[in-house]
């Protein structure tokens, strides 16, 4: 769906990759997404590059309906960015630094459209200081696609990655917090405990014994349908033998 120039345009913003992060301390490997946004109430963010250490690479791509004038070479709107560490379970997340470009530094009026426009920004950390860069693409969009334009009516910035889950594209897999997995894991075990319970005591309820024991508890030798062939499970306690362990040893 083109969009008119009167109207409005499609800006496309690509956080590619960055370099040179300062990594958090306390021993824990950097691992790096990002934040990008116009309008503050409209926050779009990266995957988590957990491979890549201090040079993150994300290759995520974010639309933005904007007004023309926004992209005029005069222009003070600019988009801004945050790059965090992800804590994991139990730390929070922590900024590493943020840059804010002016978008009118790229001139995209002037530049055909679909073409995009790549710069790398310095990142400013917490401190104030200058450590590490952000590579970016930018372009100005002729036409999107029927959903984007749909979503870009509903809302000003909308992500690619939830883009193509919307528009019925492949979808991953939602995983369950771990303290349900092992819930589940836990009750699954005892009912096949109670199940396992259950046939042991109806496979012990049609058992029979071979008689005393010297280890103190009785062995199941034989299920009750052969008590035929057992020859002291059918015949009277007086006229059982008796077995060869239980004879009396002569005292000296």
């Amino acid at each position: 769906m083109e969009a008119a120039a009167t109207d409005c345009l499609f800006l496309e913003i690509n956080l590619i990759s960055a370099q040179g992060l300062q990594p958090p301390g306390g021993n824990r490997r950097l691992q790096a997404y990002a934040i990008i946004w116009i309008d503050s109430y409209v926050k779009l963010r990266t995957l988590v590059d957990r491979v890549g250490g201090e040079n993150p690479t994300w290759n995520d791509k974010f639309l933005f309906r904007v007004h023309p004038s926004f992209l005029a070479d005069d222009s003070p709107c600019a988009y801004s960015v945050e790059i965090y560490a992800a804590g994991g379970w139990y730390l929070p997340d922590s900024l590493v630094g943020s840059v804010r470009f002016l978008v009118g530094n790229l001139r995209l009026l002037s530049r055909h459209s679909d073409r995009p426009v790549f710069d790398a920004v310095g990142i400013r950390r917490p401190s104030g200081r200058f450590q590490g860069v952000l590579n970016v693409g930018a372009a100005v969009l002729g036409s999107v696609p029927a959903v984007a334009a749909r979503a870009l009516a509903i809302r000003p910035a909308i992500g690619y990655r939830s883009l193509m889950s919307e528009g019925g594209g492949p979808k991953a897999k939602k995983r369950r917090p771990l303290r349900e997995r092992n819930k589940a894991s836990s009750s699954s075990s005892a009912s096949s405990v109670a199940s396992s319970d259950e046939e042991r005591a109806a496979v012990d309820a049609d058992a029979a014994f071979c008689g005393p024991c010297v280890l103190g508890f009785p062995r199941r030798l034989h299920p009750a349908r052969n008590l035929d062939r057992v020859p002291w499970a059918t015949e009277s306690s007086s006229s059982q033998p008796s077995p060869p362990w239980t004879a009396e040893i002569p005292r000296s």
